[in-house]
């Protein structure tokens, strides 16, 4: 089971936002400050939306591993899998909620974002079409999700037929 939970986590971390490259700003350009970024996260309301996505991960993580494992699970396994689910969720939301992010997103939103680009987007985010696209934005990752879905549960049966081939070898 633990197996299963450091196989999940390592498919979290290499999302598509974990291998962005990363950028550097142009040396001509103002840095943004912590306030300028501060009012950005706000209008953008971050908070809000970190906490959207992570319930919308928890949800696909939860369908992933019963679509991959809950057939195949007698009720002692099946309850020790949730047990598992909840702890891998108590760990995830401690290092991945709001507040754990905040100053790290404040410090890489300083270091790539100009403070004209910052308050560009603040003033974007702030007008009734960001607010919008913000609000919507937790049913379009929801839809992205069940699109994607197909491809994750191929992940994960490949995942667990490769943990189970390597238990197999161990024994």
């Amino acid at each position: 089971m633990r197996r299963i939970g450091l196989s999940l986590v390592l498919l979290f971390a290499f999302s598509p936002v974990a291998l962005a490259q990363t950028a550097t700003q142009p040396p001509a350009a103002e840095s943004a400050s912590a306030a300028d970024v501060d009012r950005l996260l706000q209008a953008m309301d971050m908070k809000t939306m970190m906490a959207g996505m992570m319930q919308q991960m928890q949800g696909a993580q939860e369908k992933m591993l019963t679509d991959a494992f809950g057939a195949d699970l007698d009720e002692a396994k099946r309850a020790r899998m949730q047990e598992a689910m909840a702890t891998s969720s108590t760990i995830i939301q401690k290092h991945l909620s709001w507040e754990a992010l905040e100053p790290v997103v404040r410090k890489v939103y300083m270091q790539v974002f100009s403070k004209r680009e910052v308050q560009a987007m603040t003033a974007f985010y702030a007008s009734p079409e960001g607010a919008s696209i913000l609000k919507k934005s937790p049913q379009a990752m929801g839809l992205t999700m069940q699109e994607i879905q197909p491809a994750m549960q191929a992940a994960m049966q490949e995942v667990k037929t490769a943990i189970e081939q390597q238990a197999a070898a161990a024994k």
